[in-house]
């Protein structure tokens, strides 16, 4: 076999290509090439698949830790940064921080305000989670649907309401948690009945909540440091 093998046409044209020191060289470089292929291949069909960096998924409430966020109630918007508990935002094209009190930014420094009530950024996901614990929700299209009890929302967002709870306990309001990629990234809630009882308004009043950078992480260290607080 290996006698026809040395008598082939294409076995002697190989030989007379090894034998030519011109040809020779390229002839080792074709195989290190083929070589070396074949090793990368290998590498990558027998190493463990290596998870895709900055991928943050959070399809609880429970386990959003920090984030981005934007808040839009009619001409309303409020949009910043937060952790569970500091928060820089933006309003009004103006400048705070929180952290236990609120400051405004002035003049190159914050300057503490006196009673400023961060109104419906208390909502945030602590309290969401709170608000939707244990109630069973309708799996709908791209989001999660919650008929809320309206007492229930009162006492986490007001504490001290002045609302007759008893009335409130025959309201609900309707609450959807939107995911995609399996981490929420909006939620709306529908506050038309709070509205009703708070303020005798009938009118349709809805706010919806932003969220982007789930978990990535957000430094406030610049903004203690300014108020006085060592974190």
């Amino acid at each position: 076999m290996f006698k026809r093998i040395k008598k082939s046409e294409k076995y002697q044209k190989f030989k007379e290509l090894w034998d030519n020191p011109r040809t020779h060289s390229m002839i080792v470089l074709g195989l290190w090439l083929i070589f070396l292929a074949g090793v990368i291949v290998f590498i990558r069909l027998t190493s463990s698949p290596v998870s895709t960096p900055n991928t943050v998924q959070a399809n609880s409430l429970e386990q959003i830790d920090s984030y981005d966020f934007t808040y839009e109630q009619g001409s309303l918007q409020i949009s910043g940064q937060a952790t569970n508990d500091k928060m820089l935002f933006y309003l009004n094209n103006q400048k705070y921080y929180w952290h236990e009190n609120v400051y405004l930014f002035e003049q190159g420094t914050f300057v503490k305000k006196e009673n400023f009530d961060l109104g419906i950024l208390k909502i945030n996901p602590q309290m969401l989670n709170n608000l939707l614990a244990d109630i069973s929700y309708t799996e709908v299209s791209d989001y999660k649907q919650y008929l809320v009890p309206l007492d229930r929302f009162f006492n986490l967002y007001e504490f001290d309401t002045e609302v007759d709870l008893t009335k409130a306990m025959s309201y609900n309001m309707m609450v959807r948690v939107y995911e995609k990629n399996n981490t929420i990234y909006k939620i709306t809630l529908d506050l038309t009945n709070y509205m009703l009882l708070k303020t005798g308004s009938n009118s349709n009043e809805f706010l919806t909540i932003y969220y982007n950078n789930i978990n990535k992480g957000v430094n406030f260290e610049e903004y203690d440091q300014m108020i006085g607080v060592v974190s």
